[in-house]
């Protein structure tokens, strides 16, 4: 192998490495993106859950607030009885209306949610994927490349292989 086939030979190594190395690169920013989306997504989630408990909580207070107001219309008169009552079936019926909807919502919600990792995690999958067949791509590059060194070495030194 001439001098000129040689430098060739090592500056087809070195750019293989080099589009090794870049495809490595956009693989980590790949990855990191996927981070970032679902670092995201847990910020969304966890604002979802955080908005839904002060919803719940002014929902129990309006309860409270309607239990002790119908123990005061009570105590002032029987003969508001009936439309006490009447006023209480109507708000537990919209209450219970507002539970079952509230409930219904946030089983959508985390029925996206499970959605949304589970896309996150195919992608962090692929990700992983990408970056193991170019560790694999790496190691066969260095393979070839000792091989190569040790031609280059019994070239230099005068020895062929042919003893």
């Amino acid at each position: 192998m001439t001098g000129e086939e040689l430098n060739r030979t090592i500056e087809f190594l070195l750019q293989s490495q080099a589009n090794l190395d870049a495809q490595i690169a956009e693989t980590n920013r790949v990855v990191q993106l996927n981070a970032e989306t679902v670092s995201q997504f847990i910020e969304i989630v966890t604002g979802t859950f955080e908005r839904l408990e002060v919803q719940q909580a002014r929902t129990d207070k309006t309860i409270a607030e309607t239990h002790r107001s119908i123990a005061k219309s009570n105590a002032r008169t029987d003969e508001r009885m009936a439309e006490i009552t009447q006023r209480v079936g109507d708000i537990n019926a919209r209450t219970d209306k507002l539970i079952a909807e509230s409930s219904a919502r946030t089983d959508e919600r985390i029925a996206e949610t499970n959605r949304l990792i589970a896309e996150a995690n195919r992608s962090i999958a692929e990700a992983n994927q990408k970056i193991a067949e170019a560790s694999a791509r790496v190691s066969e590059t260095d393979a070839r490349l000792d091989r190569i060194a040790v031609l280059v070495e019994r070239n230099i030194s005068g020895g062929n292989g042919n003893s």
